[in-house]
């Protein structure tokens, strides 16, 4: 009886068999990362600030017209690890240069791509026409 020799080439399909499990494989991963890591980003009652869209611009017109600056800065204090404590300034005048006072503000810090993040503020008078906030961001 002579022996049966395996043809030439008898593995050339299980090279389409192991590109497509890479293949599987790769996506898999890419599915993993896709949905365990989305930052979740997006707009809170999205419909109703949609319709509000016009009225959002006109009280950007109405703020133009009267004719107020504002100088913001941020001085970090020193420190180490993943939050930066520091002082928000700003200062608010008048279209003639003088100093606003007596305003309520409000500071606002969003991270939109990281939940959690945001930080919000009273901003406290400190003459002059500016205004101070401590925060770590």
């Amino acid at each position: 009886m002579a022996d049966k020799q395996r043809a030439d080439g008898w593995w050339y399909p299980w090279i389409f068999v192991a590109g497509m499990g890479v293949v599987i494989i790769v996506n898999g991963i890419l599915l993993y990362f896709a949905l365990s890591t989305w930052s979740g980003l997006e707009t809170d009652d999205h419909y109703r600030k949609g319709l509000a869209y016009n009225q959002n611009i006109e009280a950007v017109r109405r703020q133009a017209q009267l004719g107020w600056t504002l100088d913001v800065a941020f001085a970090p204090d020193t420190a180490s690890g993943e939050q930066r404590p520091g002082t928000v300034r700003l200062r608010f005048a008048g279209p003639d240069g003088a100093p606003l006072e007596d305003l309520a503000v409000r500071v606002r810090f969003e991270r939109p791509t990281h939940e959690g993040y945001d930080r919000e503020v009273t901003a406290r008078y400190a003459g002059q026409g500016r205004y101070e906030a401590s925060l770590a961001l």
